[in-house]
């Protein structure tokens, strides 16, 4: 995946809504290339549910080995599954997909302030295991039987906090 947001994100401005703005914009870019390249929708919440998690997987191995840049782009892709999993299998409308992705991509963006504690994520591995922690909440409500869009929401508007707060160093408590 090859997007200018992601290096956007990272330059030194005193707009602190910029890195946010810029994640969401590298995760639709991500969003309408996956309509492109895999149009079909998918059958079901457990298909929809492995797809997400391979994504998280993914990004799981980027930032074990502290390989942040393609961390950063994995999580865009994690976001963008994430939408993906709302607009295919969660959404009651009946509109096309890219309409369904937008609604989602919205209903994320909204959540982000009631995602965003009082400090920015401390490293990539505090931050993905917030994310992990959206998609295992994903998980269960597929395999109970629940809502699952709530919990993909999560994981896509925490994989956008990713993007936008865990810039190519990892940043200290101090």
């Amino acid at each position: 995946m090859r997007t200018p947001h992601l290096l956007a994100g990272a330059c030194a401005t005193s707009d602190l809504e910029a890195p946010y703005r810029h994640a969401e914009l590298a995760v639709w870019d991500e969003v309408q290339r996956c309509l492109l390249a895999y149009p079909r929708v998918w059958a079901s919440l457990e298909e929809g549910a492995m797809l997400l998690g391979e994504e998280v997987d993914e990004l799981w191995d980027e930032v074990r080995c502290n390989r942040i840049g393609r961390a950063r782009a994995e999580a865009v892709q994690v976001a963008a599954m994430g939408i993906r999993f709302v607009a295919d299998l969660c959404s009651t409308s009946t509109g096309a997909p890219i309409r369904r992705c937008r609604q989602a991509a919205t209903a994320a963006r909204r959540l982000r302030p009631a995602l965003n504690p009082t400090r920015p994520f401390a490293s990539s591995h505090e931050a993905f295991g917030f994310i992990k922690r959206e998609y295992d909440a994903l998980w269960l409500a597929v395999a109970c039987g629940g809502d699952p869009r709530p919990a993909a929401e999560r994981t896509a508007a925490t994989a956008i906090r990713f993007v936008a707060e865990i810039l190519s160093a990892e940043r200290s408590l101090a």
